[in-house]
């Protein structure tokens, strides 16, 4: 796998940085008043995942030089990934070691309005100083539509006094044509983009607790290892569950929560139908806080025939909890019938494939389609 012709260059209000990645056009823009990196860290980043599956040297091109650290810091994160996703495959780098040139002066956070961000902002207010949206990494919407986000988040900044950087890339289509998945390779993505900007920290929102670590694409092991010279990456703390996070984000503004965006359908809404969207709005439930984030409230009948996929049966496993903690006793009997219901589902499926030939479920099938 090789990566060339890494160059800048000016767009209209925009500087645009960009490399071939076996042939492949990678690019990242960012309002010009930025001074960003053309070195190869951050494409050595953003093609961390494809070279593990590509069976091919990762080279570097055109007398470009890289972090030492970066550099000594990608076996460790081989290691790692290797050790949770085994069919990716230790590569080795082509490329000059040399220190990297100073940075920015900056303290910079991902930010997209939705509870880890926020949080993030709210722990770490009086280190920060821009928060950093990136159009193309979760979503990728049209430049009218980036427009309209950008504004909202800048609006919802503003009582922080933090500067927002709209940052568009392609690392979306990038990531789809290998095949990596989103939740291996977001990490790899911000980390890029905190290369291309160099500023002297980067704080990564956390998604899970130190008690509910798992394989993931931003981590407390990972993150920091994506680090240089001139820019250090952190995880943000993880000693708080969701729901203990909103409520931090609601004492510090009702405002900022009126604006809160989870969701995973739409970019600058909520539809409250989404399983992201529905957990967000049991935790607002069990905390008694009433927000214009989400048109309608949630009720425990509505929970107790929600049917979870085992992904986010820890989540609801941690709502029931708090639940239990916060003296919610009807939304702690729905979410433990939800889970009961979604457990029942999970072994009569094994069962169903292992012994019955999906009988069952092609007998479920027949029988709804009897009805329609």
């Amino acid at each position: 796998m090789i990566i060339s012709s890494i160059s800048s260059r000016k767009i209209e209000n925009q500087v645009e940085v960009s490399a071939l990645i076996d042939g492949y056009r990678l690019w990242y823009r960012f309002p010009d008043k930025f001074s960003v990196s053309s070195s190869a860290e951050p494409f050595l980043a953003a093609s961390f995942f494809a070279a593990s599956r590509s069976d091919q040297p990762l080279e570097v091109k055109d007398s470009q030089t890289a972090s030492p650290r970066l550099l000594a810091n990608f076996k460790r994160l081989q290691r790692i990934f290797e050790t949770w996703k085994p069919d990716l495959r230790p590569f080795t780098i082509n490329v000059q070691a040399a220190m990297s040139r100073a940075g920015n002066e900056m303290v910079c956070s991902f930010f997209s309005g939705g509870v880890d961000g926020l949080y993030t902002l709210v722990n770490n207010e009086s280190e920060i100083t821009h928060l950093v949206y990136i159009n193309g990494f979760d979503f990728h919407v049209s430049p009218e539509e980036f427009a309209i986000n950008s504004q909202r988040l800048k609006d919802l900044s503003e009582p922080f006094g933090k500067e927002i950087i709209p940052v568009e890339t392609n690392f979306y289509e990038f990531d789809r044509l290998y095949g990596i998945g989103r939740h291996w390779s977001h990490g790899a993505c911000l980390a890029s983009v905190a290369l291309l900007l160099q500023p002297a920290k980067c704080i990564v929102p956390s998604s899970f607790t130190y008690r509910d670590l798992r394989p993931w694409g931003t981590h407390p092991l990972t993150d920091n290892l994506w680090s240089t010279e001139v820019t250090e990456i952190v995880h943000d703390t993880a000693d708080l569950e969701r729901s203990e996070k909103i409520q931090r984000i609601a004492e510090r503004s009702q405002t900022v929560l009126d604006n809160l965006v989870v969701c995973w359908k739409y970019p600058d809404r909520n539809c409250g139908r989404c399983l992201k969207c529905i957990s967000t709005m049991i935790s607002l439930k069990i905390l008694g806080i009433e927000t214009d984030a989400f048109l309608s409230s949630i009720s425990p009948a509505y929970v107790a025939k929600l049917s979870l996929p085992p992904d986010y049966r820890g989540k609801f496993e941690d709502l029931h909890r708090f639940a239990m903690e916060q003296g919610d006793a009807s939304m702690a009997q729905a979410l433990r019938k939800s889970l009961s219901i979604s457990i029942t589902r999970q072994i009569i499926k094994l069962i169903d494939d292992k012994y019955l030939n999906r009988s069952i479920r092609s007998g479920f099938r027949y029988f709804q389609n009897k009805r329609r």
